[in-house]
């Protein structure tokens, strides 16, 4: 499950980072400009930064909603330790 957790946040991240690459090179070709490698690869470095940030905040959440397991056998040793108590 963890996988495809993962698998669709990485999907959503190229998917993003996609459209904005095309939003801004459709923008820099409208102006006349061309972006340079430098611009691509800072775009797509900050790009990858949100992503991260998301996918961190994504398990942080995760992390604080889960119950911890319980133990087990935990509340039969609760038991006997009283039962030798007597």
């Amino acid at each position: 499950m963890r996988r495809v957790v993962w698998v669709a946040v990485g999907a959503i991240g190229g998917i993003y980072a996609y459209r904005r690459g095309s939003a801004l090179l459709a923008g820099a070709r409208e102006r006349g400009m061309v972006l340079s490698a430098q611009q691509a690869a800072t775009s797509a470095m900050a790009t990858v930064a949100s992503a991260r940030e998301l996918a961190t905040r994504v398990q942080a959440a995760r992390l604080e909603h889960q119950a911890p397991a319980p133990t087990s056998g935990h509340a039969a040793a609760r038991v006997m330790a009283q039962q030798e108590g007597r």
